[in-house]
């Protein structure tokens, strides 16, 4: 009986996770299908490797050193003191899980903080949570940043700059109401575990992070500037500020592993203009896969390094 309902359990959660797969297949093959593949192989075959390869291998390189500086900050600003090095491996091990899904890998972030420097679940938790939420307003202001500066040449731009201003000023609100409100039902919350962190940054320590992974995401509208003339197209620096934004928002959105056919969806409605549809999927499925395979090798490399630290570690304990 036991062992029927774990083995349902099982079945259950392999169900589960299997979905975003087949979500974003779906929509993948939908799109293939509509374009015709003969019309993308000959868009990929067209591709310039010489241009986009060199772009490709900067832009993984020195968005992963950002992406550490960036972990190694937020921990500073927790009172958690990690070399450069140390920051690198977590934050190397976590891209393995991180490409196949983006709260997991999130999650893996957590659990190593606990096994390399006994930072509590909880506390973990509490971090990646203002971590995610200092992503959302980041990408948020660039987008916005890129709206204003295309000039609402488009309706939905306008819509969009709207959206983005809303949605800032209410976390924002949210933030402020959470910090200084002595409401007793807000009182309660901030003795939260989760919201230590929220209520704990000074607005220093807000507008730092939201710089530093401003910078992060602006070297994903480099490589997007670089990257999409290996593919014939020419689109402008300040309408990549304003599109690539969104395009990270959706990949965010755990529908499907690593965007995996909405991100091509979004690019082929947002880059029309700047060339034909086998043109936009064949970089759009240049870039997923590319950047996903490269960022699995780096995971590969770290998270053999940091299984090694946990069972030294755990060795080390129950030997003393």
């Amino acid at each position: 009986m036991i062992a029927r309902e774990v083995n349902s359990g099982k079945k259950k959660n392999i169900f589960s996770k299997s979905i975003p797969w087949i979500i974003g297949s779906s929509v993948l093959v939908y799109l293939i299908w509509r374009i015709e593949p003969q019309s993308l192989i000959k868009a990929l075959s067209n591709a310039q490797l010489l241009v986009y390869i060199p772009a490709l291998l900067i832009f993984v390189y020195f968005s992963f050193l950002i992406d550490t500086q960036n972990l190694q900050a937020l921990m500073k600003h927790f009172g958690h003191m990690f070399s450069f090095a140390e920051s690198m491996v977590i934050r190397g091990a976590s891209y393995l899980i991180l490409v196949v899904d983006y709260t997991l890998g999130m999650g893996s972030v957590i659990y190593f903080l606990k096994e390399t420097r006994k930072i509590p679940l909880l506390q973990g938790t509490a971090i990646m949570i203002y971590y995610n939420y200092i992503n959302q307003i980041a990408l948020l202001l660039l987008a916005a940043a890129g709206y204003i500066l295309l000039g609402m040449s488009l309706p939905w731009l306008s819509k969009g700059l709207i959206l983005c201003i809303l949605l800032l000023c209410l976390t924002i609100l949210a933030i402020g109401v959470v910090k200084h409100s002595n409401i007793s039902f807000i009182n309660r919350l901030k003795k939260a575990a989760l919201m230590q962190s929220f209520v704990d940054s000074s607005l220093q320590v807000y507008l730092l992070n939201t710089i530093y992974r401003t910078g992060y995401y602006f070297t994903y509208v480099l490589f997007f500037y670089a990257a999409v003339k290996a593919f014939g197209m020419d689109i402008p620096f300040i309408t990549l500020i304003a599109y690539v934004p969104l395009i990270l928002l959706i990949i965010s959105i755990p529908v499907s592993p690593f965007g995996l056919g909405t991100s091509q969806a979004a690019m082929l409605f947002l880059f029309k203009d700047y060339g034909s549809q086998p043109q936009i999927l064949a970089f759009s499925l240049a870039y997923s896969v590319s950047v996903l395979l490269l960022r699995a090798l780096i995971g590969a490399y770290y998270y053999w390094i940091m299984a090694g630290r946990i069972t030294l570690n755990k060795g080390l304990k129950e030997g003393g």
